[in-house]
């Protein structure tokens, strides 16, 4: 009897250590996830001169790798690969602008002749909304009250001031585009010549015994940051092309510029489709008639009806489970601290922060196999609820292998030979 009441009491003893230990690691993985969010909020606000080509270069290097890497499988050397993907990007850009070039020199020069009838409608129906809400002592400048201001001396004195003062910051800004342009396409190129070596470069940091796990989570990282890149590159052309489309079906005004613009906004999540669409009904509201403005707000909710039931689920073919709550407040935050910047990378760097944090948890903390810790990340889209929950799609996960029956969960067998140029992780 007593010998069953040791037992139980070093039973009960185990198990509160292990509940101790185990509040202890998610404490301290808490707190490393907290420094690790922070630092990287950091280097964006701080490093943003170099973050700014160097993410250029990352973007083009998940772009034109599938096609370099295509050609290296055919025996073609990667540097000739590099070199035919940058004249074939080069190629396509300069046709684009070709095309369409006459259309938006047109439109801006219009727009430019129109702006002050444009600004006086808009202030005009600005104010009428007010009035109508109670905001009857609210005023709004016309166009002609802003002219006054600018014309006025002792005004234009302080506006120069202003200008004077922030001459460092537009000053770092242009240095910044031009580093942007210039810089960023060389490490592009450099970064596609020697990516397979650099995957085995970094695979050696590992031990023997991690490497496979590593090149698995490395994969992972791949796919959903190069997935999301390409996908959102591919699905703001196709946007971008159905509302310039759409807006020019209906007799809209300005409807290119319109269109490029939703479609560069749409690389960010929740905000092209949205300004895309607010763009065009301001215009219509403000050039056309009520039957304009209909049709404006009919082409507005089918692009995003089409690109959120059809194109996203289709040309992104998985899903990352972000909450929207918590996209919505990374975009805030990456903002916030990084400007622009902060917004384009601030949803692939939260993605790869659940994956890297999500991986270790479940295998350390949960004891899942490979297989179980990705299948709680990604999942097989349902084009409704994207549609309800805004939620980012990424790309199809590659099949995962899980660890060996008789290796414990969460530890990877050891690699026993040197990983091929073939088989290095790169971003396809």
């Amino acid at each position: 009897m007593g010998d069953e009441q040791s037992s139980a009491g070093e039973s009960s003893d185990q198990d509160l250590g292990a509940v101790v230990r185990r509040l202890g690691v998610f404490s301290w993985s808490i707190i490393g996830v907290l420094i690790l969010v922070a630092g990287a909020f950091w280097v964006l606000s701080n490093g943003r001169i170099i973050l700014a080509p160097l993410l250029l270069a990352v973007v083009i290097v998940f772009v034109l790798n599938p096609l370099v890497t295509w050609f290296a499988k055919r025996g073609v050397p990667r540097l000739v690969g590099a070199m035919v993907g940058f004249l074939a990007s080069l190629s396509g850009l300069a046709l684009i602008v070709l095309l369409v070039a006459p259309d938006i020199v047109e439109q801006a020069q219009s727009l430019v002749d129109r702006f002050p009838e444009i600004f006086d409608d808009t202030t005009r129906q600005l104010s009428d909304v007010l009035n109508d809400v109670g905001f009857e002592s609210v005023v709004i400048w016309n166009y002609q009250d802003m002219i006054d201001y600018l014309n006025d001396p002792e005004n234009r004195d302080t506006i120069l001031d202003l200008l004077s003062s922030n001459i460092g910051s537009l000053t770092a800004g242009l240095l910044e585009f031009v580093l942007v342009i210039l810089i960023g396409p060389v490490l592009a190129f450099y970064f596609l010549v020697d990516l397979p070596a650099t995957g085995k470069r970094v695979l050696g940091i590992f031990p023997p015994g991690k490497q496979a796990e590593a090149a698995h989570v490395g994969d992972q990282l791949n796919a959903a940051l190069g997935g999301f890149l390409r996908g959102q590159l591919v699905v703001a052309v196709i946007v971008g092309s159905m509302l310039s489309f759409g807006y020019w079906f209906i007799g809209l005004e300005f409807w290119l510029l319109i269109g490029i613009i939703g479609g560069l906004l749409n690389i960010v999540p929740f905000l092209g489709p949205w300004i895309g669409g607010a763009l065009g009904v301001t215009v219509a509201l403000t050039t056309g008639d009520f039957g304009t403005v209909a049709w404006a707000i009919v082409v507005a909710v089918v692009v995003q009806q089409v690109d959120n039931n059809f194109v996203s689920p289709t040309v992104l073919q998985a899903t990352v489970r972000l909450h929207p709550t918590v996209i919505l407040l990374v975009l805030i935050l990456g903002g916030a601290t990084a400007g622009i910047w902060g917004v384009i990378v601030a949803v692939p760097l939260t993605a790869s922060l659940k994956i890297l944090v999500g991986h270790w948890w479940r295998t350390r903390l949960l004891g899942q196999t490979w297989h179980e810790a990705s299948e709680a990340m990604f999942e097989e889209p349902d084009p409704g609820r994207i549609l309800r929950t805004g939620e980012i799609p990424v790309v199809q996960m590659p099949p995962v292998e899980t660890p060996a029956a008789d290796v414990p969960t969460g530890e990877m067998p050891p690699v026993e030979t040197a990983v091929d140029d073939s088989e290095s992780p790169d971003p396809t």
